[in-house]
């Protein structure tokens, strides 16, 4: 079943990078604006709008009780779901997206490390898929078998891409002791809160918000209340399929699909030059298959 929740996640995920396009190309802010400003009109609204997800998400786990220690990690768990956020729009400032977001499976590595330190285990043939997978998803965003990362970027990278493997791992460690999506609730709460103290807090971050409000009014609020939806469900997804996975790793892993899932929407509905696919995409999807298989091979 892990398996059925990890796909959702990705395509739920792919759905936020192909809208993610069009609030890209669509940013109304000046070009010599701060990059705190431009960091902070995204962040806030996708932190703020995590109150609107807790109360939507509520409704399906209504009744369910956590006890206080499971509702600490649930909110401790948004510390670190917030600086991936963070980690990752500050990244996008001065990187290409193809180069950003495969690294972000980095965080596969991660997850794996602490569950490996805490005494859990993994199969060679699972190990094996999810260095595949994270290939496979490498391959089809730079479109070159050879390394294009920057040493720069991944010098920030490796540690940023930590944050989201704790978050996943203490939301696994509260799921041994409640429901997951009262869990997810409690964290989207946490995320919200953290985006309210910012908003009062960073001057910049309050500025860059306001101006987009100002400047684009319902076109940035409607792509960003569709972004949040899709996203807040993806991550609700990625919540369920960790607390049941075998080894929590295998659904960072299967974050590789999602690229796969993109892939076929700018085909499907093509954005300027998104919608050609190379012969290079093709044996990456090819990869990704592979791993995925190899991560389910019993």
């Amino acid at each position: 079943m892990w398996l059925v929740y990890a796909l959702i996640q990705s395509f739920l995920l792919a759905l936020v990078n192909y809208i993610d396009e069009h609030l890209v190309t669509s940013n109304k802010l000046p070009k010599e604006a701060n990059i705190h400003t431009k960091v902070g009109s995204v962040l806030l609204i996708s932190t703020l709008m995590c109150f609107a997800g807790a109360i939507i998400t509520s409704t399906v786990s209504y009744g369910t009780t956590l006890s206080l220690e499971v509702k600490s990690i649930a909110l401790l768990s948004a510390v670190p779901m917030v600086l991936m956020y963070a980690s990752y729009f500050y990244l996008l400032q001065t990187y290409a997206v193809h180069q950003v977001v495969p690294l972000f499976q980095i965080s596969s590595i991660w997850l794996l490390l602490i569950e490996l330190f805490f005494g859990g285990s993994i199969t060679i043939a699972g190990l094996v898929g999810m260095l595949v997978l994270i290939y496979g998803a490498y391959i089809l965003d730079s479109g070159t078998f050879k390394w294009k990362i920057p040493t720069k970027l991944l010098a920030i990278a490796v540690p940023a891409t930590s944050t989201w493997a704790i978050s996943l791992y203490m939301v696994r460690l509260a799921s041994e002791k409640g429901s997951v999506t009262s869990i997810s609730v409690w964290q989207l709460i946490g995320t919200g809160i953290i985006g309210a103290l910012l908003f009062f807090t960073v001057k910049r971050y309050r500025e860059g918000l306001l101006y987009r409000f100002k400047n684009q009014g319902k076109r940035f609020f409607g792509f960003s209340l569709a972004n949040e939806t899709f996203a807040e469900g993806g991550y609700i997804f990625s919540n369920l399929a960790v607390a049941v996975a075998p080894v929590a790793a295998y659904v960072t892993a299967m974050s590789g699909v999602q690229s796969l899932f993109v892939l076929i929407l700018f085909f499907l509905f093509p954005l300027k030059n998104r919608a050609k696919v190379t012969s290079m995409q093709w044996i990456a999807v090819a990869l990704i298959m592979v791993g995925v298989f190899l991560i389910e091979w019993k």
